[in-house]
């Protein structure tokens, strides 16, 4: 039977409580970082079990953010996932460095850890797995190819809250440095989880760790 009304692609679920904290947002003189989003990082954090969260416009600004932060650029080359956004590409570029594109599993289209270890060279810098349609990565494999080459694991969880792997939420533990958004899944925000101390050269008032 043919629908007589418009599909959207992710409506958000916006009630009255919703609604009562822009409005109330509005009428305090912030409207732009403030007390709501140091509110939002500390709640968020502890939902996750992290030990800190930084909201950002973007995944893609998180992302960028997380590359400068660990010193990636030109020469260095960055492994990660076709099945994505572009933005997870893009970045790698934007930095100077090289997105280098590796297969995915057949039946969770997540990145496949022997293609990534296939393509480590000694320019690679970094992992960038993806979490995609909510279903996480084997983290363990991944981990494991970052300890033994040397590289750092950035996770793109756009798809992952949520998620959990083996019982923890994808974004909880005391790892280096994550990323997590969610900007079009449900909750129409986006934060990068970083450990206190990661932003302070690209931010002196970023941080809230």
């Amino acid at each position: 039977m043919a629908r007589d009304t418009f599909l959207p692609f992710s409506p958000p679920c916006v009630g009255e409580e919703e609604i009562n904290e822009v409005v109330d947002t509005l009428r305090s003189n912030w409207i732009t970082t403030g007390p709501k989003t140091r509110q939002f990082e500390a709640e968020f954090a502890a939902y996750l079990g992290a030990p800190g969260a930084l909201a950002l416009n973007s995944c893609t600004a998180g992302l960028h953010t997380v590359l400068v932060t660990l010193g990636i650029g030109p020469g260095d080359e960055v492994i990660t996932t076709p099945m994505t956004f572009a933005a997870s590409v893009n970045v790698i570029e934007h930095v100077g460095a090289r997105p280098v594109l590796v297969d995915v599993e057949p039946d969770t289209l997540n990145i496949d850890h022997a293609q990534v270890e296939a393509a480590i060279t000694p320019r690679t810098r970094a992992i960038l797995p993806v979490h995609y349609a909510g279903h996480p990565v084997d983290l363990d494999a991944i981990y494991e190819l970052a300890r033994e080459h040397g590289l750092h694991v950035i996770e793109d969880a756009a798809h992952a809250l949520p998620a959990k792997y083996k019982g923890r939420f994808i974004g909880s533990g005391s790892k280096e440095l994550w990323i997590l958004m969610a900007a079009m899944r449900g909750t129409r925000s986006s934060l990068a989880r970083i450990r206190c101390g990661q932003l302070t050269e690209i931010s002196k008032s970023g941080s809230r760790c």
